[in-house]
């Protein structure tokens, strides 16, 4: 990041770190390297990223014994005390390691497929089970924020009342923890009921609690059902669309957004399965989750005005779809001031054993950050 570009006042901008490489090459250390060289200071971490690290310094560590389909990436059980216990210990090792890239962690992420469960389903008391050792190891971390994705499982309720219990319920745990942690809840546009930054307002709203707030992903914007892009026809989030989610934007209260991610998204055009970037991709591998808009979040996410492949590619078909400035100008219109992480996924670009690629993406989200300070202050 040039020295020249100067953050405005309440303002911080980071970089998650599941969006600096997905291959093994690209290691904690690699990418804290890349942020501090890029001129970063702050970073949220993966929460598998972070499991994974602790296992490579303590390889003998037992399996999870997660029922099967109901964790990822290997995270561990709410029984499982060993693994945590490993886990809490670490936290201070993975901070001075952060420290000494001059980086804060700044938030642990993703709590996913918390929220929804319909009373007497298996996985409700699991999952809040599993909420009682994430909120411990964020105070361990002294993290500001723990972000949580909107459940994206065929078998969570559609009653939003559900939601807002849940959302509620756990917003208390994390003000009772030592120091508190806020609680960033935010709609995946790939969940089965909740896929709406609409509606994760109406949930915050309801459950009424001052450690609850929104995580808007400027990503999840153009792909949300009721308004958004259909990777599979191309049609969607059309001009009156738009215009008509950014003005319930512009009327949230600032205070009630905890932090915003940033992204691009690739217009489908042509659409999934007829032609697309991502066609073969698609074809060829098995993704975490379902659904098409999946695909095309995990696929189709560049750093905003900076291009694909962290604009490396000389020649790119792709047309920008997210109009980020002009959600980003939105945002700042409700009064909010805060933090801002570049949250992107190319998976076929972020994938190869190239140990250039964390630095690379690292000094396109300073790019991209320089930019939007230049187009939206």
């Amino acid at each position: 990041m040039s020295t020249q570009t100067r953050v405005p006042q309440g303002f911080r901008f980071g970089v998650a770190t599941a969006s600096l490489g997905m291959n093994p090459e690209h290691t904690l250390e690699l990418k804290f390297a890349a942020l501090e060289k890029a001129g970063f200071n702050i970073v949220s971490v993966g929460f598998e990223t972070y499991l994974d690290w602790v296992r490579q310094h303590n390889p003998d560590l037992p399996a999870s014994t997660c029922p099967e389909g109901w964790g990822e990436g290997g995270e561990p059980d709410p029984s499982d005390d060993v693994l945590w216990e490993a886990l809490y210990a670490s936290a201070d090792k993975l901070k001075a390691l952060a420290a000494s890239h001059g980086l804060t962690i700044i938030a642990i992420q993703p709590l996913n497929q918390f929220d929804g469960w319909p009373t007497g389903h298996p996985r409700k008391e699991w999952s809040r089970g599993k909420a009682e050792k994430w909120l411990p190891l964020c105070s361990k971390f002294e993290i500001e924020m723990l972000q949580v994705g909107s459940n994206d499982k065929a078998d969570a309720s559609s009653d939003l009342d559900v939601y807002v219990e849940d959302m509620r319920w756990l917003a208390e745990l994390g003000a009772l923890q030592t120091p508190p942690v806020k609680i960033a809840y935010e709609c995946w546009c790939f969940s089965r009921h909740v896929n709406s930054w609409e509606q994760t307002w109406e949930i915050v709203k309801a459950a009424d609690h001052p450690n609850l707030g929104l995580c808007l992903d400027t990503a999840h914007f153009p792909l949300s059902p009721p308004y958004g892009y259909d990777p599979v026809t191309g049609t969607g989030f059309d001009d009156d669309s738009y215009q008509q989610m950014i003005s319930r934007l512009r009327a949230l209260p600032g205070e009630k957004i905890f932090y915003v991610e940033l992204s691009d998204v690739v217009v489908p055009d042509p659409p999934l399965y007829k032609g697309s970037l991502f066609d073969e991709w698609a074809r060829n591998n098995k993704p975490p989750r379902d659904g098409d808009r999946f695909i095309w979040t995990i696929c189709g996410r560049p750093v905003p005005l900076v291009g694909r492949a962290a604009g490396s590619l000389t020649s790119d078909s792709a047309k920008s779809g997210a109009r980020v400035i002009e959600s980003l100008r939105a945002i700042l219109h409700t009064g909010f001031k805060g933090t801002i992480i570049f949250e992107m996924f190319e998976v076929e670009h972020m994938m190869p054993a190239d140990k250039e690629i964390p630095a690379r993406y690292a000094a396109a989200c300073a790019e991209s950050q320089r930019q939007l300070i230049e187009a939206c202050w």
